[in-house]
């Protein structure tokens, strides 16, 4: 796989849980998940991880986190 830097940003929170009910939509919202999302995934440095994937541009590219 070759590495590919994510370029654009993360989806919201909202935007994953459109099609929950109300009380589950609540639920993950006010647990820890929302604060991984905004505070942990946004912090990664993916660059970090490059020498995992190929250097090879024709591999597979890896997927944003």
């Amino acid at each position: 796989m070759a590495f590919k830097p994510n370029e654009y940003q993360q989806i919201t929170m909202d935007d994953r849980f459109l099609n929950l009910d109300e009380r589950t939509k609540k639920f993950v919202l006010n647990s820890w998940a929302k604060g991984f999302a905004e505070i942990i995934f946004p912090a990664i440095n993916e660059k970090r991880f490059s020498v995992l994937y190929s250097d090879n541009p024709a591999s597979r590219p890896n997927s944003p986190v």
